[in-house]
């Protein structure tokens, strides 16, 4: 008889691990989605979750004692979808470190591509985990491996929706021949140049379906060859708008004819139409209008030089619709090198235009 028993008993205890078994297998992965589902709405994007059988295992990195018990209470409060009753079938345990991270105001992220395909990224992101999915993503996306120019761990995103908003500046980014995004707090800004003015239309729409608060921030400057400029959105940000001023010179210098003022070559008022476009794009900020020369030739001579040349700039961007008292025109004439005035290279550099975005008083 005893023996009866045993053999039933024995029978029971296999069917329930069989059934246990079966029953985990169809839980965990709705149970460990759920749970990351809840924990990504109030914004827990650094904390992880896997399911060991029944146990929801919380790791990562908490900010604060008050974000561990939160995240917690998150888990241990979560249904599952899949179960009948929308059931709780789960314990919790946490296996989260605790970090003290510092806040970062403005909240930025920068993504730049050259023109062999290059990606070079720098910014913040909340956690290490986030960190290594930038990267990942970049990776995929731009199918090379990025550079990691300083990018840092810390608080002060504007919300949770701050890292799916820069991987959808990636996925555009990666469609222009080269170029950059600049994202600070909500507002964001797409710039580079295109090939395919479809392209163009596709991201100016992409940017302005991006969450209420990003599109509403969002603004884009991207130039296709032979083409008349459409930006969309006015940048808000001064430190995107100096860059977006920084970008648009970057290879091409503005030239002057050879002890004079007037502008000369085709390049060269190319150039003065982009920046004229970006700054109507930068409506809230002022510009200065810088002018340099090299060394050679009488300073004082040097110094009225670098003054004409402000003012034709100054002129001609008004000219392009750029209300004239938003920008100011002053001559440096000699006084800021940027190379050395030894060589023929250094003293080129040397004779310029600078723009220098401020917010408006």
């Amino acid at each position: 008889m005893l023996s009866k028993w045993l053999g039933a008993g024995l029978l029971l205890a296999i069917a329930s691990l069989i059934l246990a078994a079966i029953l985990g297998m169809l839980k965990i992965p709705s149970m460990e989605n759920d749970i990351r589902a809840a924990l990504d709405a109030k914004g827990y994007q650094n904390i992880q979750v896997n399911m060991d059988g029944n146990e929801a295992v919380l790791s990562g990195e908490a900010a604060n004692e008050a974000q561990k018990i939160s995240a917690i209470e998150i888990a241990d409060n979560t249904e599952c979808s899949s179960c009948n009753g929308k059931r709780k079938w789960h314990t919790v345990r946490d296996d989260m470190t605790f970090q003290s991270l510092p806040t970062q105001t403005p909240y930025t992220f920068n993504a730049v591509k050259d023109a062999n395909g290059n990606v070079t990224l720098s910014g913040y992101v909340p956690s290490e985990t986030a960190k290594a999915d930038i990267l990942l993503t970049a990776n995929r996306v731009f199918n090379t491996k990025p550079i990691d120019r300083k990018i840092q761990i810390a608080n002060g995103a504007p919300d949770n929706r701050f890292l799916d908003v820069t991987q959808s500046y990636m996925t555009e980014l990666a469609r222009l021949d080269k170029g950059r995004f600049s994202q600070e707090g909500y507002n964001g800004l797409i710039s580079g140049t295109s090939s395919d003015a479809n392209i163009r239309t596709q991201i100016n729409s992409a940017g302005q379906s991006l969450p209420a608060k990003y599109a509403a921030g969002f603004a884009a400057n991207i130039d296709v060859p032979q083409m008349a400029a459409v930006n969309v959105g006015e940048v808000k940000s001064e430190t995107i708008c100096q860059t977006l001023f920084d970008d648009l010179k970057n290879d091409t210098r503005i030239l002057f004819e050879t002890n004079g003022a007037n502008i000369k070559g085709a390049q060269s008022f190319d150039v003065l139409n982009k920046v004229a476009s970006a700054a109507n794009q930068c409506a809230s900020f002022r510009i200065q209008i810088a002018g340099h020369t090299d060394n050679v030739g009488d300073q004082a001579y040097n110094q009225r030089l670098s003054e004409a040349r402000a003012d034709t700039v100054k002129n001609y961007l008004a000219d392009q619709q750029v209300e004239a008292d938003r920008m100011t025109a002053t001559g440096f004439g000699e006084t800021n090198p940027r190379a050395s005035n030894d060589n023929e290279e250094g003293r080129a550099q040397n004779r310029r235009i600078s723009f220098t975005v401020t917010r408006a008083q």
